[in-house]
């Protein structure tokens, strides 16, 4: 069994690429980056392929609705969390094959890890079992906020 979760982060933007990495390792998580579509692929598709995906719709070459349209019957599945500000992808059907999905604002990154946390633990039940015994209690809990629970923005 793995010590940690693996979390790949694909976003187009350089800064919020890095300040996730941060903290996502402060958290205990090993952290891959993937700056467009056509890196996300490889590190999806290797040997050893990450436990969850924090997706940018928005990401070059392969767009985000293109990706979540390829891992829909992957095997092993991988979950996806939606990290995006909301634009016309996230009205496209295949974004209710994410795990979640979460607004991008200046503040909500203390969401972002309780959301990666929730679906981490429905996910993989026993590792996270095992991980939450080994740190001490020191998973949160919150309730998973999906693609349903948010309301589409004005136009």
């Amino acid at each position: 069994m793995k010590d940690s979760f693996t979390i790949l982060i694909a976003d187009r933007n350089r800064h919020i690429r890095e300040l996730l990495r941060r903290e996502f390792e402060a958290d205990g998580y090993r952290v891959q980056l993937a700056k467009d579509g056509k890196q996300l692929l490889t590190v999806i598709n290797s040997a050893e392929p990450p436990d969850l995906l924090i997706l940018d719709l928005e990401i070059p070459y392969v767009n985000g609705v293109e990706i979540i349209k390829r891992l829909k019957d992957r095997e092993p599945p991988v979950p996806v969390v939606i990290h995006t500000f909301f634009s016309r992808d996230v009205e496209s059907p295949a974004v209710e094959n994410a795990s979640a999905l979460v607004e991008k604002t200046g503040d909500n990154i203390g969401h972002l890890r309780s959301v990666v946390e929730e679906v981490l633990q429905k996910f993989y039940p026993r590792q996270f079992a095992h991980l939450k015994n080994t740190n001490k209690g020191t998973a949160k809990t919150t309730i998973l906020q999906t693609r349903n629970d948010i309301k589409s923005p004005p136009l």
